[in-house]
């Protein structure tokens, strides 16, 4: 990240350098363009597309007015896709051009495309800026997490655009490795009012092997997706007037349409080769298909041979050469010379701005590379491994040059695998693990090898064929590697038993008393599966042993990220609760903490929350959450979660909302839906309280498709978000139908730790609603015992309400008053204010039916001004209507629309922070926003609240019923660090 930073801190003068790219050092030279773009006399000339253009600069135009765009096209090899892309960027008036392609034999090199992305802006500023995790092509190992790095390109775009739009290109995305693409998607989702247009071309969008986030982005009804067919006869005409051939008859057009289908790369290089009466005589066929290959190898057979020489070596390398490499491999003295015959022949490309090489088309480069044969491939993979300096880039000639097994080489590539999957580069370790399979000469090598390549593609989520894969595993021999493995697919399929089975198997193969010699990093991943597995179950005593198992054998390195927290929850789950934070007293301040401290300080904000300690518990979690920006998505979004349900509890809702949609836009960039339900469960809290039923709907949705799997814990996740959902809605019935079952049925604990979930309380008041006292009582009980064992004031507080109500229903008015008052007792020593109204507002009603007038009038009145600070419509409205039966009357404005209401999520979000003293940029680094983005929402706020100045905003957004509590300032959302 501080390599990025130092780019961004230069930005502006390389925005100013960059401010018109020439094609050659931003795109594919003018040759490089497969399509129906040529030269005429000077003249470009473009060839049909006329639709396409016209969608395409209706985007460009609405750019140009501050509205970022996407645009997808499709379409197979040659059929125009950059070429159509260069002739539009030819006279749009855009700022700079950033432009990448993929490259089949790099699509496991992590970040490389994003490398390419902002390599302009780099040579700008300095002889070797540094993206997060390096340049991957120098051979550094890539460690940060792809959305760290999609964070860093919002800065950098939003940098650039200090000097006019911003074009990003990716040529054959469906070849760009899975990071660049997975930081690209985080990127593009946060402009909003942005000069960014984003182009991604593919070959089939149905068949690339893309991130779920990214596909969904591009299938979008505001992308500008265009497929791209085969040019037409007249097209075809004009494509033929600019070659020395002349215009093709329209017979000949026909014919060359029917044999190309239209596909101008093919068009052109017959156009190039073959004369033009042989078009017309039908007698003497064209070349087949595998024509253009056949041409190019002819192209370089008839080749100089420096020229040819040059090509070849280039080919090599891979897509991106320069010149010095290339020669120093083909054993040039005069490269320049070759170059030029090189150009001439049509085989290379100069890309002057590096001195780098770049091939017409991949299928130039394909054919010339095939062509060299085995014998002259290998000769020149072996020649560029000694010449390279980089680890990497040497054993992937080697590889290449390999003939067959090579033990020594497997070796060398295995260990640089499992380097990188110790620094989490789960997609290049993937690649290198599984090259040192292939070229294994055992059997259990290889199975080894393939094992772990497998583990690190799981862990990027890039293994398409999951079940051709589980098949091939299922025939190794039997080891720990192959049975944790079989659990890590059983666990996908969502079949929970059979994971348990094997993990256990797995166990015993590989636990330090097993007599065996397994790397205790295996134990450690095996242990810590086995903790999230019984996490699933909602087995926490079980989940705590086998975390903390994991922790011990992982010598400080967690076998994944939030195994530190996952063992603290289960402790709190199994009843542990006080003796945990006992033992995490004493802990450094979040800013300085290290990885392993933040991780346990994020359990302990959970457990403060837990214990109704809600200052400490967001003080925590708020401090965290501003040092994790280097952490997993999952830790984030945990601790972002977890954030916003302490805010609910402590009656901050607006800060609730605005965390619960960052954690959610944050899952949304990746394809792990691991917290999902959660976050959703948590997301429908505030919406539902304030009887915003479409948005809450929209939550207990999503938790109920994923209770579909069956696991225990995503079964319980829907049935809490519907209870509370229903509850808002006066619907004790419903909350008795979905909350029932699990109990019943023992998924949810009426003994376990109370604070966990916060539901029991719900069902007893809607068991009493629907006259089932004997049912009621018997939960209540339970429910009782728990929270007075553990102290818990919130839940005594809670089950004081439920007793009140039972016995108000019972006709026991003595007990009924008692158990109020007390609850009333409790809920002073705690700062919950929604629970505190509701269990006046309970209190109200009775006093109301016993007849006591004045004494529930100050209940109700009460409870009647928390709901309005807390905009809790739903129980606002039956608050009222039983004030107005006790004879009171609503005073003039006392209720009214707040202006924050009419505010956006994010709008919100942006004031508050503002209000708060921050800088726009300081915002957009908060909510992980581009700073245009900011702007553009902080212009809606002014309008809204009808203010000028940022100044004004603090006071506006207190009068307008923005924040809910005067400490906000102090415990609403994290601060810049």
């Amino acid at each position: 990240m501080a390599g990025l930073r130092s780019v961004n801190r230069s930005a502006t003068e390389a925005a100013r350098r960059l401010r018109r790219v020439e094609p050659a050092s931003a795109a594919p030279p003018a040759a490089a363009a497969p399509a129906a773009r040529l030269v005429d006399g000077g003249r470009a000339l473009f060839v049909g597309r006329p639709d396409a253009l016209s969608q395409l600069r209706r985007a460009v135009a609405e750019v140009q007015g501050g509205r970022p765009r996407v645009a997808l096209l499709e379409g197979p090899a040659g059929i125009g896709k950059t070429a159509l892309v260069r002739h539009l960027l030819g006279d749009a008036d855009v700022g700079c051009v950033l432009w990448a392609s993929g490259e089949e034999d790099e699509t496991g090199l992590s970040f490389g495309v994003l490398d390419q992305l902002t390599a302009e802006a780099a040579r700008v500023v300095g002889p070797d800026p540094v993206f997060p995790g390096g340049p991957v092509a120098a051979g550094r190992v890539p460690s940060p997490d792809p959305l760290v790095a999609g964070e860093a390109l919002v800065d950098l775009l939003g940098e650039l655009q200090r000097s006019g739009p911003v074009v990003l290109v990716v040529d054959d995305a469906h070849w760009a490795d899975r990071p660049s693409l997975q930081a690209l998607t985080f990127a593009l989702r946060r402009l909003r009012a942005d000069r960014v247009f984003a182009v991604l071309m593919v070959r089939d969008l149905v068949d690339a092997q893309l991130p779920d986030g990214l596909r969904r982005l591009l299938m979008d009804e505001r992308t500008v997706r265009i497929l791209l067919e085969g040019l037409d006869d007249t097209e075809l005409r004009a494509l033929s007037s600019a070659h020395a051939t002349g215009p093709l008859s329209w017979r000949a057009c026909v014919r060359l349409r029917a044999h190309t289908g239209g596909n101008p790369l093919h068009a052109r290089a017959l156009l190039e080769q073959v004369p033009a009466e042989a078009f017309d005589n039908l007698e003497a066929p064209l070349p087949v298909p595998r024509s253009f290959a056949m041409l190019v190898v002819a192209r370089l057979a008839a080749a100089p041979v420096q020229g040819r020489e040059l090509a070849t070596a280039a080919s090599v390398l891979g897509a991106h050469p320069t010149l010095s490499q290339a020669a120093a491999v083909g054993g040039l003295d005069e490269p320049l010379r070759a170059l030029e015959q090189a150009i001439e022949a049509g085989l290379l490309v100069e890309q002057p701005a590096a001195r780098g090489l770049r091939f017409p088309h991949p299928l130039v480069h394909a054919a010339i590379y095939e062509q060299a044969g085995p014998a002259r491939r290998a000769e020149l993979h072996t020649r560029a491994a000694a010449l390279v300096e980089e680890e990497a880039l040497r054993l992937h000639h080697l590889a290449r040059a390999a003939t067959g097994p090579d033990g020594a080489l497997a070796t060398e590539l295995a260990w640089l695998g499992r380097e990188e999957a110790t620094a989490g580069a789960w997609a290049a370790a993937a690649g290198h693990l599984s090259t040192a399979a292939r070229l294994a000469p055992a059997r259990t090598e290889y199975e080894q090898l393939m094992l772990e390549a497998a583990d690190c593609q799981l862990l990027t989520g890039d293994l398409p064929d999951l079940f051709g894969k589980e098949a091939e595993v299922r025939g190794f021999r039997p080891t720990a590697w192959r049975d944790y493995l079989l659990a890590r697919f059983a666990f996908q399929r969502g079949d929970a038993d059979e994971a348990e089975t094997l993990l256990r198997n797995a166990w015993k193969r590989c636990a330090p008393d097993s007599g065996t010699d397994v790397d205790p990093l295996l134990g450690a991943r095996v242990a810590g599966w086995l903790a999230a597995l019984y996490s699933t179950k909602l087995r926490g005593a079980e989940s705590a042993e086998w975390a903390g198992r994991a922790l011990e054998l992982s010598s400080g390195h967690a076998a994944f990220d939030l195994i530190g927290q996952m063992r603290m929850s289960g402790l709190a789950a199994s009843g542990q609760l006080d003796a945990v934070l006992e033992s995490v007293a004493d802990l450094p301040d979040p800013a300085v903490a290290s990885v392993a401290e933040l991780d346990v300080l994020a359990g302990r904000g959970q457990i403060y929350a837990l214990v109704d300690n809600l200052a400490d518990a967001r003080r925590d979690l708020g401090g965290v959450l501003a040092a994790s920006r280097g952490r997993s998505l999952l830790f984030r979004v945990l601790v972002t979660t977890t954030l916003a349900q302490a805010e609910y509890r402590a009656g901050l809702w607006d800060d609730a909302a605005i965390h619960c949609d960052l954690a959610l836009s944050l899952m949304a960039d990746s394809d792990d839906g691991a917290l999902v339900p959660y976050c959703h469960q948590i997301g429908v809290l505030v919406p539902a309280a304030r009887g915003q039923w479409e948005q809450a709907e929209k939550h207990v949705g999503t938790t109920q498709v994923f209770a579909e799997s069956g696991f225990p814990h995503l079964i319980a996740s829907a049935a809490i978000a519907m209870a509370h959902l229903a509850r808002a809605r006066g619907r004790s019935a419903e909350i008795v139908a979905v909350l029932e079952p699990p109990v019943r049925s023992g998924l949810l604990d009426l003994d376990a730790e109370p604070g966990i979930s916060g539901w029991q309380d719900i069902l007893v008041d809607a068991l009493v609603e629907v006259g089932d006292l004997h049912r009621a009582e018997q939960v209540l009980i339970r429910f009782e015992t728990a929270a007075r064992r553990r102290g818990r004031r919130s839940a005594m507080a809670a089950a004081a309400r439920n007793r009140g109500n039972l016995e108000a229903l019972r006709d026991n008015p003595g007990a009924a008053d008692a158990a109020f008052r007390a609850g009333l007792a409790e809920a002073e020593q705690i700062e919950l204010p929604f629970e505190r109204a509701l269990l006046r507002h309970s209190y109200g009603s009775f006093l109301r039916g016993a007849g006591r007038p004045a004494d529930s009038v100050r209940q109700l009145q009460a409870a009647h001004d928390t709901f309005t600070l807390l905009d809790a419509r739903p129980y606002l409205d039956r608050c009222e209507s039983e004030l107005v039966a006790c004879g009171w009357t609503p005073r003039e404005g006392r209720r009214r629309e707040r202006d924050a209401s009419r505010l956006t999520t994010l709008e919100l979000a942006v004031a508050k922070l503002v209000a708060a003293g921050l800088t726009n940029r300081q915002v957009a680094r908060e909510l992980v926003l581009s700073e245009k983005t900011v702007e553009h929402h902080l212009r809606a706020v002014f309008g809204k609240l009808h203010v000028t100045a940022r100044t004004q905003l603090a006071s506006r957004l207190l009068a307008a019923g923005g924040v809910s509590q005067p400490d906000h300032a102090d415990a609403g959302l994290v601060q810049p660090d």
